[in-house]
């Protein structure tokens, strides 16, 4: 929901209403016969008694009134204006009884308050006020004759001044270098077409026609999925982005408001978590389950929820949405999607529109609710080539955030675009995340290691044990900037960090299986441990389980798959080298999962 404070529109608004009263004031004292501040006879009196209008002494309380009518008026204006935004913001039409009659009401309040202080000064007095009446009145006519003059006069010049500047330009405003450089790309995309269409028709060893040609390629486009990069002159924005132009209108510019700060702490946050969704929705998961969801946004903007179908996997992200009151806006991946278009959509040569899909007005709607956490959530993300479609993504979301941009289309230069589509480039807001559903089935692809490394993995393959929920547990409508704030602050505090020590000693098990079983260990997995070690204690956890929790994710999957004669013997020597490191109670997750990989072998 928008706020209700000005627009710019309002500024302007308010600026011209108080600049035409402060001209009022001028004129008020230019025509007043006492002349205790302008010059007798100057060109305002001389119009004002030219036009017949009578000569009356202001005194103390004509100005006094005059000033108060620029102060009050202003202020009706600025209060019509307050009612009107407050209409909106209650999503009620303004022009109502209710809201006409409240706005009448301040603005005779206001008239009253400015013209009546005056006259009353002067009827207490036993003074006529009719007189002095009759000056403001005439003042206000004459400062309005000579205000549109003056801005006649003003937009005249301001019109020769820019059109003489530019006489050699198109009627329109831009940079000519900016010009030249779209230009230059023009005549590149049209030399590239022109090269692809002789390349066909060498091909076939025919002589297409160059015209039918084209058209063809248009067609291919429009049903294929065109890059848009050639689209001539484009209509309004409204109709080439129908569904984007609409958000703006909806937000008018404005972000959402803030949330309320919870001050929940991110312990209570997973353990209200799992019991509402026990007590609520029937559906059980281990809390290490939970914080490991939690904590993965700290480290990573791509989460995997991996396993069999019927885990819960679509589940967690739904639920978790509606328990903090964010977004969870799901995608059913679909199994033809081969390349960025299938996500943000592609540029129409016939209807001249770009197809907007849903997932690219999330995206955009996010840029406006930028206090909502977001999950962009990739059902069945594996039943197509996520290397294919998710390609940009998964390379735009490693660079910093400030440059995390997504080109959506190449526009044409004068093109106005909706607000946040600068260029054809949309900027992924920090309050997004990806939340991605894989599963283990014939039916789907394998995940490669550049889609694995990324991300935070989860696995659903054990069996949820259902458990009695007692407690009464509510929804936390939970802001992002808190959230975010949670993180930061878990990041921060030295007790939660990974010491020298504990790094040297995880070092020795992740070394082992670089030298034996030839598994890599990047420093992305590493500043993903370091990111996320410390929320999951602030969450409730204990170190060796968020290390344990990564190592089998993140290194031991590497291993699955592999039957060569040394991997049983290296991985029996690794459980032997995990516990004596960390005993045997810890990293059950790890040894679990070397057992199930050795039965295999």
């Amino acid at each position: 929901m928008s706020k209700f404070y000005f627009t710019r529109k309002n500024l302007i608004e308010i600026s011209l209403v108080f600049s035409f009263f402060a001209f009022f004031l001028f004129v008020f004292a230019c025509v007043d016969a006492d002349h205790s501040i302008m010059a007798k006879d100057n060109p305002v009196e001389m119009l004002y008694l030219a036009i017949g209008l009578p000569a009356v002494k202001a005194g103390f309380s004509g100005y006094a009134t005059s000033i108060l009518i620029v102060v009050f008026m202003t202020l009706a204006d600025a209060g019509v204006i307050f009612i009107r935004r407050l209409a909106k913001f209650k999503k009620e039409k303004f022009m109502t009884f209710k809201w006409v009659a409240l706005s009448t009401l301040f603005v005779l309040i206001c008239v009253a308050l400015s013209f009546g202080t005056g006259l009353t000064y002067l009827a207490i007095a036993a003074n006529s006020p009719i007189p002095l009446l009759s000056l403001l009145v005439s003042s206000l006519l004459v400062a309005f004759i000579l205000y549109i003059f003056l801005a006649a006069l003003a937009f005249a010049g301001l019109s020769i001044y820019v059109n003489f500047k530019h006489i050699d330009k198109p009627y329109r405003f831009f940079n000519v270098a900016e010009q030249e450089q779209y230009e230059q790309e023009l005549d590149e995309e049209e030399e590239k077409s022109q090269e692809n269409q002789d390349n066909l028709a060498a091909k076939f060893g025919e002589n297409i026609d160059a015209d039918a040609l084209a058209l063809g390629a248009g067609a291919l486009g429009a049903v294929g999925g065109g890059s848009g990069q050639d689209v001539g002159k484009l209509s309004d924005r409204e109709k080439v982005f129908a569904g984007l132009s609409s958000i703006d209108i909806e937000f008018e510019g404005f972000e959402s408001e803030k949330r309320p700060v919870t001050n929940i702490g991110l312990d209570k946050l997973c353990s209200d978590f799992r019991l509402y969704l026990a007590a609520e929705e029937k559906l059980y998961f281990d809390i290490n389950t939970i914080r490991a969801f939690i904590s993965g946004f700290a480290a990573s903007r791509i989460i995997i929820l991996e396993g069999l179908s019927g885990t819960g996997k679509s589940s967690l992200p739904r639920y978790f949405a509606k328990f903090i009151n964010a977004k969870a806006n799901f995608n059913p991946v679909q199994t033809t999607w081969r390349d960025k278009t299938s996500l943000v959509g592609y540029f129409n040569d016939f209807t001249q529109t770009f197809n907007e899909t849903e997932f690219l007005k999330q995206l955009y709607r996010s840029t406006y609710e930028k206090d909502l956490f977001n999950m962009m959530v990739l059902d069945e993300f594996n039943i197509a080539r996520v290397e294919y479609y998710f390609a940009d993504f998964l390379s735009i979301l490693e660079y910093p955030i400030e440059e995390q941009l997504i080109k959506v289309m190449q526009l044409p230069f004068d093109f106005v675009p909706p607000t946040h589509l600068q260029k054809g480039v949309l900027k992924i807001q920090p309050n997004t995340y990806f939340v991605c559903t894989a599963n283990k089935d014939d039916s789907t692809f394998s995940i490669s290691d550049k889609v694995y490394d990324r991300a935070i993995i989860i696995d659903f393959d054990d069996k949820n044990i259902p458990f009695e929920a007692k407690a009464n547990v509510k929804r936390i409508p939970i802001g992002f900037d808190e959230l975010n704030k949670l993180y930061l602050a878990a990041k921060d505090n030295k007790e939660y960090l990974l010491t020298h020590e504990d790094i040297l000693k995880f070092s020795l098990i992740t070394d082992y299986v670089y030298e034996n079983l030839d598994v890599t260990f990047g420093n992305r997995i590493m500043h993903q441990i370091e990111q996320f070690v410390p929320v999951f204690i602030a969450c409730g956890g204990k170190k060796e389980e968020a290390l344990d929790f990564l190592f089998a994710r993140k290194v031991l999957t590497k291993v699955q798959g592999r039957y060569e004669d040394y991997v049983k013997t290296s991985l029996l020597n690794l459980d032997k080298l995990i516990t004596k490191q960390y005993g045997n109670k810890s990293f059950s997750i790890s040894k679990q999962l070397i057992a199930s990989i050795i039965r295999r072998l």
